[in-house]
């Protein structure tokens, strides 16, 4: 019997030890640092931030000229940018999905990028990241933010949803849409401007250094690169120039893009939901001079186009050639851009690729904004740009203009 109730006294304290031990766990851990970064306490103290250092709920998360990565308890990520200061201002997660998950977090300066991890899947309402000028709320899992001196602050939506929220009101953001809150007396909205995320890194780095430094970091999992020195158009930081990369550009003042959601055209949206309960699908084409540059040299280029989209389940495609110089260059679309048509006609579209003469292994296609007109839906618009890993091509939102027609599904 006394050695029953030993066995039974040790259970329980290892029991109660494995609790602690869950319980006590730190928030997360730092996978990655390139510069000066640091974690503040509670209390104020300071300690440099390196590869493997544990933080927890209350702690600040800082960056000067460096970048830093984390990894939380619950699979989420947050990669910082320089000159960013970040808090996990609540944090508790057991290691199962119980209802008492919670993540609340607080950018104080600086831009980011956050995947989501159990907490943002299981209960959305408990991740929650709070700025100056409003709280930015998640419907998917992953975003980009990014708060400036003069406290404005842009998201971009990765992948999911977001909404952002103030006392002046609320917007949600689809995937590849961007918001913006210019100050704290301005209520939410649509932004053409996207975060743009310097990763440049510490002055001191040089190519060699940056290069050896992603490669031995870049073996996280969920598609999530470590380190994540790139360009929001994907280009790696090392071999091209980020700053100039993603300056923001200016809008095509030709044709303004169209009101994002909702549709504001009601014959636009009939015509769509008349085409969506009879199965029909659409093509349009066309082709038309636009601008480019070649090795920092205007050209003028003939881009021929063609946007396909599924009504019964509103997918849409589009792809591009671009032809100049007596065929030096030559492009063509080697994964065309996916989209969603929306309720007033316009289009949300990821970004697709193309390949050939005059692009450096490959280019990415980006459609900036596209719509659907005419009393049939007869017209598309679309505006692209495209650029290339060495940023050596550049089309910058060129406008296409195309005409087609809808077809109906052939009876059997």
């Amino acid at each position: 019997m006394q050695i029953t109730n030993t066995i039974r006294i040790a259970f329980f304290a290892l029991a109660m030890a494995a609790n602690a031990s869950i319980v006590m766990a730190a928030a997360g851990k730092v996978e990655f640092v390139y510069g000066v970064a640091s974690i503040v306490d509670q209390s104020g103290n300071t300690r440099d931030a390196s590869k493997g250092s544990e933080f927890d709920a209350g702690e600040t998360l800082q960056t000067a000229d460096g970048r830093m990565q984390v990894k939380f308890i619950d699979g989420g990520y947050i990669s910082l940018q320089p000159n960013t200061s970040f808090k996990v201002e609540e944090y508790h997660y057991s290691g199962q999905e119980d209802g008492s998950e919670r993540g609340i977090f607080r950018l104080i300066k600086g831009g980011l990028r956050a995947i989501t991890g159990v907490i943002g899947h299981a209960n959305k309402p408990n991740y929650r990241m709070d700025t100056p000028v409003a709280t930015i709320g998640i419907r998917g899992t992953e975003f980009s933010a990014l708060l400036d001196d003069t406290q404005k602050l842009l998201v971009k939506v990765g992948d999911g949803a977001v909404f952002m929220e103030n006392n002046l009101g609320n917007l949600v953001l689809y995937k590849g849409q961007s918001g913006e809150v210019l100050n704290a007396t301005s209520r939410p909205g649509y932004s053409e401007v996207m975060p743009v995320l310097v990763a440049a890194g510490p002055q001191q780095g040089t190519l060699q250094d940056t290069l050896e430094e992603k490669h031995a970091a870049d073996t996280s999992d969920k598609g999530f690169a470590n380190a994540d020195i790139r360009s929001d158009q994907g280009v790696p930081c090392a071999l091209a120039d980020c700053l100039a990369l993603n300056e923001p550009e200016l809008p095509d003042e030709s044709s303004p893009p169209p009101l994002p959601g909702g549709g504001n055209n009601d014959s636009i949206a009939s015509q769509i939901i008349a085409a969506n309960a009879g199965n029909m699908t659409g093509s349009w084409s066309g082709s038309s001079e636009v601008n480019g540059r070649f090795f920092g040299i205007s050209i003028p280029l003939t881009a021929v186009g063609a946007l396909t989209v599924n009504f019964s389940n509103y997918q849409a495609g589009f792809n591009v050639g671009l032809n100049g110089l007596d065929g030096l260059v030559s492009l063509s679309t080697a994964r065309e851009a996916a989209g969603t048509l929306q309720a007033d006609g316009s289009f949300i579209f990821s970004d697709g690729r193309m390949s050939g003469s005059g692009c450096t292994i490959n280019c990415t296609l980006t459609v900036n904004w596209g719509q659907l007109s005419g009393s049939a839906l007869e017209n598309a618009s679309i505006n692209f740009s495209v650029s290339d890993l060495l940023n050596l091509i550049a089309v910058n939102r060129q406008t296409l203009e195309l005409q087609g027609r809808l077809t109906e599904p052939q009876s059997q």
